[in-house]
């Protein structure tokens, strides 16, 4: 259960960004039962997304036309926000203090203190009583989607569990499933997912030194000073330690380096050759160069390749499948809520 609240709120925090802020303008894009959803504040809420979509598509599909459509995309998920939003005012949904204050710890540790935190909500002009308002509005949405939809999906039986399992087996074996193209593209996932549990793994810790390949002159000084200075710390202190000091990639930093598991494919081949050679509690002593920077690596555990059968699985494609109802639940109550709404659009992009 705690894993779905989880992707909920990520999925939350990446559609109505924390940080966005909204310049009342008389100029309205849309209004949502009487609400409007102002230009300026359809532009805060697009343009970080839209910067994240450019990075993941090649320039020659970054079309008027494909931003328009990415527009219609956004509009309509911050529809939603505010039809979801209203909801929550219209059933009186509480947040409680303690869920608040758990909600902003976890975000405070994408940060490597609070200097950096405050940094960040100075940067997006945004008050920490703001901040805090808008992540209360989250979590609200978040209990109204417990209260309203989640509450009525059941876990799947054993049965309806098997039968999905061996839709995986099939679609591993390069049959055809027969099902519904979002069933298949799970279906696709999962296969995917169980090759991976199935591959050598290996748990490694890192700490990261940003400097693409072709950095200024200046910049490389500066990386290689550093690659020397954690050279001499990692003699005093334990690997996790400097990186949690010292390590360039924040999200592995808030971890003390840790990576999770890792398989071959699921890195770059300079560090995956050396790695995988590599005993349990070794680390490089040099630094491994890649096109993004220096990478100091340890090895914690070693996993060998195994095979992977129902049993292994079962409570995972349960989890899974029970997320996906709830999806879909999510849908059909999001799509209701619409359906009685007046909403009245005056873009003009």
């Amino acid at each position: 259960m705690k894993k779905l609240i989880a992707g909920l709120m990520a999925t939350l925090f990446l559609t109505t960004s924390i940080f966005a802020t909204s310049e009342i303008i008389d100029k309205t894009l849309a209004v949502v039962n009487g609400e409007p959803i102002f230009v300026s504040e359809f532009n805060s809420f697009f343009a970080p997304l839209f910067e994240q979509y450019k990075r993941s598509v090649p320039p020659s599909s970054q079309t008027s036309q494909k931003e328009n459509e990415f527009k219609d995309i956004i509009l309509n998920r911050k529809i939603e926000d505010v039809l979801l939003k209203q909801e929550v005012k219209k059933q009186k949904i509480k947040v409680t203090r303690k869920e608040l204050e758990d909600a902003i710890k976890e975000i405070k540790k994408i940060f490597t203190n609070e200097a950096e935190f405050a940094a960040e909500l100075k940067k997006e002009n945004i008050t920490v009583s703001e901040f805090e308002k808008k992540l209360e509005e989250q979590i609200a949405v978040i209990n109204l989607i417990k209260q309203s939809v989640e509450f009525k999906i059941k876990m799947p039986t054993e049965i309806e569990t098997r039968a999905f399992y061996n839709k995986i087996v099939t679609k591993m074996k390069g049959g055809k499933t027969n099902l519904s193209h979002e069933d298949d593209l799970l279906v696709e996932n999962l296969a995917a997912a169980i090759k991976r549990m199935s591959s050598e793994q290996v748990r490694l810790r890192q700490i990261f030194i940003n400097c693409p390949k072709d950095v200024a002159d200046a910049k490389l000084k500066a990386a290689q000073t550093k690659v020397t200075a954690i050279k001499k710390e990692l003699q005093r202190q334990t690997f996790a330690n400097v990186a949690a000091q010292h390590s360039e990639d924040s999200v592995s930093r808030a971890r003390n380096g840790d990576l999770g598991l890792i398989t071959k494919d699921d890195i770059a081949p300079a560090i995956s050759k050396i790695v995988f050679s590599m005993k349990v509690g070794d680390y490089t002593k040099e630094p491994i160069r890649t096109d993004t920077g220096y990478h100091f690596i340890k090895v914690e555990e070693k996993h060998a390749k195994k095979d992977i059968t129902f049993d292994n699985v079962k409570n995972d494609i349960e989890e899974v499948l029970y997320q996906s109802n709830v999806r879909q639940a999510c849908t059909e109550y999001i799509n209701n809520l619409k359906a009685k709404a007046g909403i009245k659009i005056n873009k003009n992009w």
